[in-house]
């Protein structure tokens, strides 16, 4: 159970807030601010795989159908007892049965939809179309709530017998009002209403010279609605017509809500069964909006962080962090100077398990992985209470024994400047109790401090480890980047150096410490400068590693453009050669002709020499466009290492693989490795000498060869590169199987894994992994 107060404290009502926005309705948002944390491992997982099913549909079939799914609950509990509904609430029924429809036209337009995602088909199935009852609706109720003349054929004959009934009222009203006669008894040539009545405004002291019923009179007292005697009839009879239309309108009313009452329950089922899809719709659209992952939910009591995000700070600006902790320590302790942003670290992981707790996915690469919680215990913030006149210090410590009487090994504990607000010797004394008794209830624990001894502490005593945020000293501010394995510095001397401190107050501060705090402080400083030499390394390794990618692409690429050409080239010569023998066979018709007519005695010698000349010209250009292209001399085998031409590319290279079966091997052409068959190359002549493949230290058996590669964390390109390099390197090793890990998670890089094997010609075969070597998050790969 996580408490309202410890969800506060991270801020986890903000996060709700950016989700719910996410929602399609106020119902929806209602349903999702109500449901509340996962109680048990298995809800969460639950939730996770049905949002895993979401988002891949989402990706894969965006834009989702949307549209209003109403608060209907009351009107068709209503109906189900036998009451009435009124117009409008047809219309939200109306919509909603729309919305209904077009859900379940989408799932059906979806190849093999139950089978892809089967968390979703078992949800979506309560879903049904009522286009019957949604076309009765539409044809009785009218956009702005009055009910349709066409709902019934009395209905349409009682208005048109009031219209014409209305008619003949202001034909009549129109010849009195015009008559003469009565042009000075009243008061405006207009007609009005006065229940229900068509009246005439007659002047009061007229009343008598106008016979009929008086109905109202104006505020003054000057104006008399009077209902004329030769209206009394027509009105009265509106009336009754009037009285008709509205029993019929009840009668259509009551049947419409007869047949809504006869689908209710099937419509609440479906109904909420829908507003649980868009639930899941609005979260699929939130994850990945933030670039978010689901992470894996592992039994134990260990946090893996691959390069997340706190989910409420601008993506644009904030420094990701890593980290893989509980296994081997249950206690870390994040030390620094107070502005070093170790609280924003502590939010981040206890914001990132409840998202996961949640059922969301978290902003955070692929790999990361997450334990379930029964209890998150915090104590970070200033909670001094008025009421209580509690002052801060006291405030933290009632927290901290709250955490003390109810922390175990099931719990994750946040703890931010543990010991803080009172005396430095006292608090850290303090501080470490707490830490040994938390150490002894086994919770997994992460603590904030910013006391030396703390962190010596930490370095001495097992089961605890020590990180740092790292500090740039000469922007006094914190980059917000976790260092694990390293204590932080206070930075003291440092930072009052930089800002101005002078030189000989330091110095006699110096001198003043002891001389094992001062030599600490100096090791630490030196673990984080070699710790950011080696990420800088790092950096650097990563940019050439990209150079080189981008300079073999483009190889590539010339490559093949070459190939292209010259291909175009050949076909251009060889169309160049048939037009040369076309207009050769033409001109030796031409000489035939010429030797006709020379045995007849008419023959032009001029002619005759030039269409030999023209001839001869021919058949030599013939011989030189047209040759045919010299047979490759393809060799009988090849063995590893040997060197080869390939006429095709005029390329020379070496072998890396023996052919198979069907004459395929793998061959690096200058720096492209790439597949060719045995009838494309010729080995190089003998004096040329056979390229040497470098041993590697130790045997080259299969025992070498790496066995499994994992993916978990890499982006697309980097999987590209990784699995191709891994295959190469087993195929060499003749490992017959070997795996690759790429996690659940959305099943992004798991396709991609699979789209990849299918192409690659050292793949004889590949599955998922079956319940005992990692499930649908490793593939098992079998080489030829």
């Amino acid at each position: 159970m996580i408490s309202d107060k410890s969800s506060w404290r991270l801020e986890w009502n903000k996060v709700l807030e950016t989700v719910l926005t996410f929602m399609p309705s106020q119902q929806t948002r209602a349903l999702l601010s109500s449901r509340g944390f996962s109680k048990n491992r298995l809800e969460m997982d639950r939730r996770k795989a049905e949002l895993s099913e979401a988002i891949r549909l989402y990706l894969g079939y965006s834009p989702l159908p949307s549209g209003a799914l109403h608060e209907i609950e009351q009107a068709i509990k209503h109906a189900l007892k036998g009451g009435v509904l009124e117009p409008e609430q047809f219309i939200d029924i109306g919509d909603s049965l729309r919305t209904l429809r077009k859900l379940n036209a989408f799932t059906l337009d979806i190849e093999h939809f139950s089978q892809r995602y089967p968390l979703m088909d078992e949800i979506i199935r309560p879903v049904k179309p009522y286009q019957g009852l949604e076309e009765r609706i539409e044809q009785t109720i009218d956009y702005d709530g009055s009910v349709k003349s066409t709902a019934s054929p009395e209905l349409q004959r009682l208005r048109r017998k009031i219209a014409s009934t209305e008619d003949s009222i202001r034909r009549r009203i129109d010849s009195f009002i015009s008559d003469p006669a009565y042009a000075d008894y009243l008061q405006d040539q207009i007609v009005t209403l006065r229940n229900d009545r068509f009246v005439i405004p007659v002047k009061a002291e007229h009343k008598r010279r106008v016979p009929g019923m008086v109905h109202d009179r104006s505020s003054t007292g000057a104006t008399l609605f009077v209902e004329p005697i030769a209206l009394l009839e027509l009105n009265n009879e509106l009336r009754e017509t009037i009285a008709l239309e509205h029993e019929e309108i009840v009668r259509i009313l009551k049947e419409l809500s007869r047949i809504v009452g006869l689908h209710g329950e099937d419509i609440l089922g479906s109904h909420a069964a829908a507003n649980l899809i868009f639930i899941l719709f609005g979260l699929a659209k939130y994850s990945v909006s933030i670039e978010a992952n689901l992470a894996e939910t592992v039994e134990e009591k260990t946090i893996r962080l691959n390069v997340a995000r706190h989910p409420l700070l601008d993506p644009k600006t904030v420094v990701p962090m890593t980290m893989d902790f509980g296994s081997d320590h249950k206690l870390l302790i994040i030390t620094g100077p107070n502005t070093g942003g170790k609280t924003v670290v502590l939010k981040t992981i206890g914001l990132l398990c409840l998202m996961n707790q949640f059922g969301l996915a978290i902003p955070a690469a692929e790999g990361s992985h997450l334990p379930f919680f029964e209890q998150i215990f915090v104590d970070i913030g200033d909670e001094q209470s008025i009421e209580q006149s509690l002052s801060t210090f006291s405030s933290h410590m009632t927290n901290v024994i709250n955490i003390l009487d109810s922390a175990d090994e099931e719990s994750l504990v946040l703890l931010d400047e543990l010991g803080a607000g009172t005396d430095p010797q006292e608090g850290a004394a303090l501080a470490r109790s707490i830490l040994l008794r938390l150490q002894r209830q086994k919770p997994l624990v992460f603590a904030t401090s910013h006391y030396s001894e703390i962190k010596q502490f930490a370095m001495q005593t097992d089961g605890f480890d020590n990180a740092s945020v790292e500090f740039d000293i000469n922007t006094l501010s914190p980059t917000y980047r976790l260092m694990m394995g390293v204590p932080g510095s206070s930075n003291a001397f440092d930072i009052s150096r930089k800002l101005g401190m002078p030189e000989d107050v330091l110095e006699t501060a110096a001198s003043v410490l002891d001389h094992s705090a001062v030599e600490l402080e100096s090791i630490i400083r030196e673990l984080e400068q070699t710790r950011k030499q080696r990420d800088d390394d790092a950096k650097e390794v990563k940019q050439v590693l990209e150079e080189t990618k981008a300079l073999r692409s483009r190889y590539e690429d010339r490559l093949q453009s070459i190939a292209q050409q010259r291909e175009k080239i050949l076909d251009q010569a060889k169309a160049e050669a048939r037009e040369l023998l076309r207009k050769t066979e033409d001109d030796s018709k031409e000489i035939m002709k010429q030797l006709r007519a020379m045995s007849s005695g008419t023959v032009d010698h001029q002619q005759l020499e030039a269409q030999q000349a023209k001839l001869r010209q021919g058949k030599d250009r013939l011989k030189t466009k047209d040759q045919p292209r010299r047979k490759v001399n393809a060799p009988k085998k090849l063995l590893e290492g040997e060197a080869i031409y390939v006429p095709k590319l005029d390329s020379k290279g070496h072998v890396l693989s023996t052919p198979d079966k069907k004459g395929n091997f793998q061959a690096m052409i200058g720096i492209l490795k790439m597949t060719l068959n045995i009838n494309e190359v010729e080995k190089v002549q003998a004096e040329e000498k056979s390229w040497i493949p470098p041993a590697p230290k130790g045997d080259r058996s299969v025992k070498s060869v790496q066995m499994k590669l994992d993916l978990r964390g890499k982006n697309m390109e980097e999987a590209r590169i990784e699995v191709d390099r891994f295959l190469d390197q087993a195929a060499i090793g003749q490992a017959g199987q070997v795996e690759i890990i790429h996690g659940k998670g959305t099943g992004v890089l798991r396709d991609f894994v699979t789209d990849f094997l299918k192409k690659h010609p050292q793949v004889a075969e590949y599955r998922l992994g079956g319940y005992h070597e990692g499930g649908s998050g490793v593939t098992i790969v079998t080489l030829k």
